[in-house]
This record gives C-alpha cells, sequence and structure tokens, in this order.
C-alpha cells in the first residue's frame, strides 16, 4: 500500500484522469475477475426472485447477489449486521476499489479525496420494515429504524466514513445514469484541482416489492417467468422490459501524475464524457435519441477522439422497446454507418440485469476487464435482432480482437451519460 501525497503546486494545465481500482458486486460475482469469466463465457445472471414471495407480482425475476447477507470478512460483523443491503454492497465494492488501487489515507491526505457515489432507489427493505412497524402502531421501534437507515445518502457516507476520507462525499440522483455521473464528477473534481483522488460509482438494491411494484406499474420490467435466464434480452425482437439487478460498482480515479508518482497500475484514462437531458413539450422527462447521440458526441469531444477511433460503444441497453431504439438511433446518429460495420456495441444488460444507477460503473468494469484482456464481450438472448436498432451486438460471444478505445453509455428517463476510455498503450505520451 503506498500513501497519497498531493503534488505541492497543482499544473496549471487540467490534469490528466486515470483508473487506478475497481471493486464490484453483482449477481455474477464479487470481483471484477469473476463477473469477467462469466461475462466470456456468455453466463446469465438472473434468476427466479428468492427474497421474498412474489407470486403476485406480473415479473417474478431479477439478478439477485448470491449470499448477501453473508458478512464480508474484511469488516467487524457487528459493523456489518448494522448496514443495510445496498450500503453493504457500496462498502463491499469500494473497500475492493480501494485495496486494487493500493491507496493509503493519512492525516495528510486525506482531505484531498473525495467519494461520489449515485443510487436510483433508496433503501427500501429498511424503510418496509419501518412501515410495517408504524402499521402495528409500535411508533417507538419504527422511529428507531427509520431514524437509522431512512438515508438516502446512505452509500457515499458510509464509504467515506470507513475509509476516513475528509475530502468531499457526494450522493447523486441521476436515474440509470447516475453511475456515470458520479464517475465524471468524481474525475471533474480532480481536474478542477480539488482533490487528487476519489472513488466513484454506484450502488442499488432495489430487489424489494416496493421497487417491483413501481416499475410494473410503468410496464418497463420482463415478464419472461418461465424462462428467467432467457429474460434479459435487450436489441431482440422479442424484448418486454428489463429485470432488476443489484449490487455496486466502484473505481478509483486519480491525477495521472499521482498515479505515476506512486507507481500505480494504471487501467485505463478517463478522457473524455458528455451529459445531456432529454425533456419534452410536455414537462415531462422523455427519451430522446438526439440527445442521447449529442451525449455521445460531447464525449467524443472532451477527449480529442474521433468516431473511428472508437472500438466498442457498451450500450445501456435496458431492454425495453423504445428505450432501445432510441439509443441505437442516437448511436447511429454519430457513427454513422460503422454502428454496423465497425464497431461492437454489446449489451452487458442481458448478462447482468439493469442495476440502475449502478449499471454505468458496472459496465465501465467490464470494459476495463475487456481492456485488460483484449476480447470484445457479447451479448446473450439475442436470437432475432430488432431491425430497428441495427446495430453490432457480438451476439456471437467474446471475441478476441484489438481494443484500445471504448465508450461507456447510460440513459434513464431523459438522462444521458457517456465516459470514453483509453487502453494504456493508447494513451497519449504528452502530459
Amino acid at each position: 500500500m503506498t500513501s497519497i501525497v498531493p503534488p505541492d503546486d497543482l499544473p496549471q494545465d487540467r490534469p490528466r484522469v486515470v483508473v487506478t481500482g475497481m471493486g464490484v458486486v453483482c449477481s455474477l460475482g464479487a470481483s471484477p475477475a469473476d463477473i469477467w469469466d462469466a461475462v466470456a463465457a456468455g453466463r446469465s445472471g438472473v434468476g427466479p426472485i428468492t427474497r421474498f414471495d412474489a407470486s403476485a407480482f406480473a415479473s417474478r425475476v431479477a439478478a439477485e447477489v448470491p449470499d448477501a447477507d453473508v458478512p464480508d470478512d474484511r469488516l467487524d460483523e457487528r459493523y456489518w449486521r448494522d448496514l443495510d443491503r445496498r450500503s453493504r454492497f457500496a462498502v463491499s465494492a469500494g473497500l475492493s476499489a480501494f485495496q486494487d488501487a493500493g491507496i493509503m489515507l493519512t492525516a495528510e491526505n486525506r482531505n484531498r479525496f473525495a467519494v461520489v457515489m449515485a443510487s436510483e432507489r433508496p433503501e427500501e427493505e429498511r424503510l418496509l420494515e419501518g412501515a410495517r412497524q408504524l402499521e402495528a402502531s409500535d411508533v417507538e421501534s419504527a422511529a428507531a429504524t427509520l431514524a437509522h437507515h431512512a438515508r438516502p445518502h446512505a452509500p457515499a457516507e458510509r464509504i467515506g466514513a470507513l475509509l476516513g476520507v475528509t475530502g468531499p462525499v457526494l450522493q447523486v440522483e441521476n436515474r440509470s445514469a447516475g453511475g456515470l455521473a458520479a464517475i465524471i464528477e468524481a474525475a471533474e473534481m480532480i481536474r478542477r484541482g480539488d482533490v487528487v483522488a476519489a472513488l466513484a460509482g454506484g450502488a442499488e438494491a432495489p430487489i424489494t416489492p416496493i421497487s417491483l411494484a413501481a416499475f410494473q406499474g410503468t410496464g418497463a420490467l420482463s415478464e419472461r417467468n418461465d424462462d428467467p435466464a432467457a429474460a434479459s434480452r435487450p436489441l431482440d425482437r422479442a424484448r418486454d422490459g428489463f429485470v432488476l439487478g443489484e449490487g455496486a460498482a466502484v473505481l478509483v480515479l486519480e491525477s495521472l501524475e499521482l498515479a505515476r508518482a506512486r507507481g500505480a497500475t494504471i487501467l485505463a484514462e478517463l478522457e473524455g464524457y458528455g451529459m445531456t437531458f432529454s425533456a419534452s413539450r410536455g414537462g415531462h422527462p422523455a427519451t430522446d435519441s438526439a440527445e442521447i447521440g449529442a451525449a455521445l458526441q460531447r464525449c467524443l469531444g472532451t477527449s480529442g477522439r474521433i468516431q473511428a477511433e472508437i472500438d466498442v460503444v457498451a450500450l445501456h441497453a435496458a431492454g425495453t422497446v423504445d428505450g432501445d431504439i432510441a439509443e441505437a438511433t442516437g448511436v447511429r446518429r454519430i457513427f454513422g454507418s460503422s454502428a454496423r460495420h465497425h464497431l461492437y456495441t454489446p449489451a452487458l444488460k442481458s448478462l447482468t440485469g439493469h442495476l440502475l444507477g449502478a449499471s454505468g460503473p458496472l459496465s465501465t468494469v467490464i470494459m476495463l476487464s475487456a481492456l485488460k484482456a483484449q476480447r470484445i464481450p457479447g451479448s446473450i438472448n439475442l436470437d432475432d435482432e430488432d431491425e430497428e436498432c441495427d446495430l453490432d451486438a457480438n451476439a456471437s460471444g467474446t471475441r478476441d480482437d484489438n481494443l484500445r478505445v471504448v465508450i461507456v453509455n447510460a440513459t434513464g428517463w431523459g438522462h444521458n451519460a457517456a465516459i470514453l476510455l483509453a487502453h494504456p498503450d493508447a494513451m497519449s505520451t504528452e502530459d
């Protein structure tokens, strides 16, 4: 473990930002290596819901984390038991990313480290517990439960407190684009000189009756209950909605100068990003292919890259009929014919389910593993491609290929975000 030593004087030019660590928990495993092995094998993480009786719901499948309540042996068990499930995912993934980066915080440097996390849903299991106590007129128990656990900001705070961070600690909510928004904001903190390193990502625990009912009400969930592994099928003509997933994915970002000074292993450079919002004339958020494309274009523009340099765009592609078409249209607006013939666009949620605000960071972890392995991840359950999508989602399975520059895309009820990552060998040699 090496200590962060902030430079005495930050350079006048905006610092370059690199990724030096990653941690993850999802239905496919609790390490980037385990998850990459599952993705490379084309193994689905979706199964029947076991967390509660879902028989009354139209959708009864989800991507559950196995043994989600088994304590993390790196942490005191009493501390672990005190955490809600979403915070458990966040703390485990965050600690793994921190250890992967080989960082050590000290009294001298901990105010130069930030934490930025995203979640779309609050901690609903403990909210339900408090509601049941209120219904039973047990106000004292409800007050204790809700005072301790009704905390939408818990993931960022829990990570920050565990690591001893005294720099900025933020929790954001930007729908399914929130996790990438958290990464973008953490990178901007570094570029502004506010901090020299940050931990950023997303955490979600939405496999609850509340979330299942909420998304059922929108008609957004798959009802393919008889074949769970085939339920998440983005871009496929027979898709009927997304499959809820849970977990967390977290990155460690730091300035290139700091990473080089402490001899850190650089996984990729975060070269570019773009965010837009799709507004409708009726005063409600919309899904707009033009704004999805605009976020991708801004991502290219901030990176200085051109379309021909991009090898992969990891799609959001949740599996909703209109959403997949809108995103595919947005991709084609920017990449033209290359979107079909010279660009891979894997739909990773076909394997992982939809982790809402953590989905962008999870896709980023998978693509960082792909950059390391020099392999293109594939999409599963793409048996009959929707001709209105018209993208190469690599339905034939993971393949070896030259992989240097990738974009990760995320959309969510009007919010659009994209980040661009370059393999260390493709990074500019100019400081």
